[in-house]
């Protein structure tokens, strides 16, 4: 499966995409973890998604949108297997 980071999330993550075996959320950041070498996870709750990222003792952490084939994943099981794509960003607004 493939996972695209964006707007943000790429700049936290060090990566813009990456392909990874698909597998639970836990599996799939794992292995992004592993290729970022930071900690990566995506804490997701009923109603929001957060990027977090740990690094050399210091975290950041940023609510993001995660759209997994176009669906939130705030609205997936948290037992789903994932596969397809995955995309990250974090929402900006300007005026």
């Amino acid at each position: 499966m493939r996972v695209r980071f964006s707007n943000l999330a790429d700049a936290m993550v060090g990566l813009k995409e990456i392909d990874v075996k698909p597998g639970k959320k836990e599996e799939i950041f794992e292995q992004i973890s592993k290729a970022s070498g930071r900690n990566v996870r995506l804490d997701v709750n009923e109603d929001s998604s957060y990027l977090v990222v740990e690094q050399d003792g210091s975290v950041r952490k940023s609510w993001v949108i995660a759209l997994l084939n176009g669906v939130n994943v705030v609205d997936l099981s948290p037992s789903s297997v994932w596969d397809g794509e995955l995309v990250i960003f974090v929402p900006v607004s300007g005026g």
